[in-house]
């Protein structure tokens, strides 16, 4: 598994503690369709199937449009790592950090050195 496949995934789960945690203390909040298939991309994500990231991008967009309450929980990484309708929920300095980040990863991955996405992107901040 790729680096930025593994600290994306590591966000997911990190939301997906979150939204758990949230459930728990009000189980109106969140509905057991999202939790399911927030571990349903994760599985995909881990397993390696294409639908992984198709699946993430509908589950994020769903959130943003339908039930923006829940944002919050969501890492602004997220939204950049499944692209699409889900760069709409950025502000565009969020973009330009998250291109810089890629550009970054990418000159490091010609270079042949291992890029730590979590080091690089606090440094961004």
């Amino acid at each position: 598994m790729s680096e930025r496949l593994d600290y994306h995934l590591g966000l997911l789960k990190n939301t997906q503690t979150r939204l758990l945690n949230a459930s728990k203390q009000d189980s109106t909040a969140i509905s057991e369709e999202i939790l399911q298939q927030l571990q349903l991309v994760i599985d995909q994500l881990v397993q390696q199937t294409g639908s992984g990231y198709e699946s993430g991008h509908d589950l994020l967009a769903n959130i943003a449009t339908h039930h923006p309450q829940l944002m919050p929980a969501i890492d602004r990484d997220l939204l950049w790592f499944f692209g699409g309708d889900c760069l709409h929920f950025l502000a565009d300095d969020e973009i330009n950090r998250f291109q810089r980040l890629e550009d970054m990863a990418a000159e490091a991955e010609s270079e042949g050195k291992t890029f730590d996405y979590q080091a690089a992107h606090g440094a961004l901040r």
